[in-house]
């Protein structure tokens, strides 16, 4: 029987396993890639998906804020694959969300945080809120609907359903542009304005409406396009990314 061999990117992989226990930080980042990859592509050398990933999308934030159907159109890149990096997204969103659900008070900062977790890179629009208590404390970070490329529907109705239910007297819209307009239009301001006269004559305060766009956050508030309404984030906590 002809004498079986390991293929000479195994011990390529072992090698780069014990660099980065040895130290993470040196590791560059194709290799890191490289090294996830292998943990779903077990039998073929995934240094070049690696580098043609960070070759297309620019980046590590890039690939992982990258819609999977753009993921998959990287040859080499398959089912598996994709259902790796939607975990991968996913662990990490949850990463940066829960210690900031556990703070007994949030600031602007901390919804700009979450808002980027869930919205920087979908190719889709979508509408969240975040819902607080009298203390700042946030109640819930919840999506209130699913749109298309260039839009999404809310209504007033959507939104003080939730705010009910979750006993909110205060709340934060956000939405992003998967175009990456870094301003809100006109369109955007007329629907902030009457959510706003709504949950006013509910006894909600809405706070503020953040917009997600190409990586930044644009506050209405921020920009005055807002009816003027009770301060909640002190000036310390209203600054944004």
């Amino acid at each position: 029987m002809a004498e079986t061999t390991e293929p000479h990117f195994h011990g390529h992989r072992q090698r780069l396993r014990e660099r980065v226990l040895k130290n993470p930080q040196e590791t560059e980042s194709y290799e890191l890639l490289e090294l996830l990859l292998g943990y779903v592509l077990k039998r073929c050398d995934t240094k070049p998906l690696a580098k043609e990933l960070l070759n297309h999308f620019g980046s590590l934030w890039g690939i992982l804020n990258a819609h999977p159907a753009e993921l998959e159109s990287i040859k080499g890149f398959g089912e598996s694959s994709k259902i790796f990096f939607i975990l991968l997204r996913e662990l990490v969103a949850r990463y940066f969300m829960e210690p900031i659900k556990e703070k007994k008070s949030v600031g602007l900062d901390d919804i700009a945080m979450l808002a980027r977790c869930r919205l920087d890179g979908l190719s889709h629009e979508e509408i969240w809120v975040a819902l607080l208590d009298n203390n700042n404390r946030l109640l819930s970070f919840d999506k209130v609907h699913t749109g298309n490329t260039d839009s999404a529907f809310c209504s007033p109705k959507m939104i003080a359903e939730i705010a009910i239910t979750k006993k909110a007297t205060a709340l934060v819209l956000v939405h992003n542009h998967p175009g990456g307009v870094t301003k809100a239009s006109w369109a955007d301001r007329e629907t902030t304005l009457h959510i706003q006269k709504v949950m006013n004559l509910m006894g909600i305060r809405l706070l503020d409406h953040l917009i997600i766009a190409d990586g930044k956050v644009i506050s209405l508030a921020d920009n005055h396009l807002l009816a003027e309404n009770t301060i909640l984030f002190n000036d310390n906590d209203k600054s944004i990314l």
